[in-house]
């Protein structure tokens, strides 16, 4: 008994400092859902117009890839979730208008498997269904996707998903523009700011450069035909109805001074945070997915040599014509070409790839190589590059040398 009590002393102590720690562990939950996502209320409606046509300002753009995601809400056919799904419809039509391959996933079609596949480069990537959180109200850890038959956590995404640099994500459902759907849930500031953190964050630490997350149905179609239209990330959040530069709250995101992070919000029985942004606020599309082409300094090499001249070398930049960097790797053809060496047979833009041409032990002729080189983003214009070789080995080589003459020196 004795032993109990003094144990028992103990894990007073430890709760006391470690701040509640194990308060923490006692409410950790299995993954759930509010009853039903955020809603406007009726008298307060969004705003569509027709599809616009594709922006001059973004024509230099690389073809651009998009993944949109629709968890079940009342199940895979209920109503509500028909509602998101054609407001998913509206953002894919206005995402197709501007050229952008658009993969849908929606609900029962929510293999993660595939999603993850279909994300792999993609430039956006937009969610629609139930809030997740993974411990107890009132401040619960957040983030995540509902999907059909599976919950996918902050992790998941950060282990499994792979867009391109600088995508740009938006949501839709409890939490991810601070306030929830869940009766009761009253929050401040603070808390809305916190939860804006926890949902985006996995989605900046795999790259992206913008974070979206409002409650009307036509948010996202319009978002997007404000960054087509050359609006920085900034501008088309602002622009959008349900913005309120008397409302809006502007921070710094955290650890991250380059990011700001802006939450608004609605007085709808009650204060509601429905609409935020967190991102790189002065940038554009083409800022963030500038068509890049793969250079080389030189794509085609010749060395004229006798079968005891030294070996040539040749030093050959791989390039980027934009700020995006990507891999490289090559290929020699025919691989029975003894006489050319690269190095290295991997790399990354900016790097120099090391040519050598040696004609010992050649017989005269002419011997021909290619080099082939593939990018490996696939969003790079011209991923593959073939670079030719030619070495001449002649029975003598003769070369002449010209006097050089000095401008201005006498004879």
């Amino acid at each position: 008994m004795k032993l109990l009590r003094c144990m028992l002393s103990i894990l007073f102590v430890l709760l006391i400092l470690s701040g509640g720690a194990a308060v923490v562990l006692a409410e950790r939950l299995a993954p759930q859902t509010p009853p039903a996502p955020p809603a406007p209320p009726v008298q307060a409606t969004g705003y569509a117009e027709g599809i616009s046509s594709a922006s001059t300002a973004t024509a230099d753009l690389f073809p651009l890839k998009a993944v949109l995601l629709v968890g079940p809400i009342d199940g895979d056919n209920g109503s509500w979730t028909i509602q998101e799904k054609q407001n998913m419809d509206l953002v894919a039509a206005e995402l197709e208008a501007h050229g952008v391959e658009v993969f849908k996933f929606y609900t029962p079609q929510n293999d993660w498997a595939q999603i993850k596949a279909a994300a792999e480069g993609a430039h956006f990537l937009f969610y629609r269904g139930h809030g997740v959180y993974w411990t107890g109200l009132p401040h619960p850890t957040v983030g995540g996707f509902a999907l059909k038959d599976k919950f996918v956590s902050s992790d998941d995404i950060r282990d499994d998903l792979h867009p391109s640099p600088n995508a740009i994500v938006m949501l839709y459902g409890c939490f991810t523009a601070g306030s929830s759907g869940i009766t009761g849930d009253d929050i401040d500031s603070a808390e809305a700011q916190r939860r804006v953190v926890q949902y985006s964050a996995p989605f900046f630490d795999v790259g992206a450069a913008g974070y979206y997350a409002d409650w009307f149905g036509d948010a996202f179609q319009m978002f997007v035909r404000y960054l087509f239209q050359g609006m920085t990330l900034g501008e088309a959040y602002e622009s959008y109805f349900d913005f309120n530069s008397q409302t809006v709250e502007r921070y710094v995101y955290p650890n991250n001074p380059q990011m700001a992070m802006w939450l608004d919000k609605d007085n709808w029985d009650g204060i509601k945070y429905n609409n935020a942004f967190v991102g790189l606020a002065d940038h554009t599309l083409s800022d963030l997915f500038q068509s890049t082409q793969m250079t080389v300094t030189m794509t085609s090499l010749t060395h004229l040599a006798a079968p005891s001249s030294e070996t040539r070398h040749f030093a050959l930049g791989v390039n980027s014509t934009s700020a995006q960097t990507f891999t490289w790797s090559i290929d020699v053809a025919p691989r029975s070409a003894a006489w050319l060496d690269v190095t290295p047979t991997r790399g990354e833009s900016g790097q120099a790839l090391q040519v050598s041409l040696d004609p010992t032990g050649y017989e005269p002729g002419v011997y021909q190589a290619s080099i082939h080189i593939v990018a490996g983003t696939p969003d790079v214009q011209n991923r593959e590059l073939d670079i030719s070789v030619t070495l001449r080995v002649l029975q003598q080589v003769h070369r002449v040398h010209l006097p050089m003459v000095l401008r201005g020196s006498t004879p």
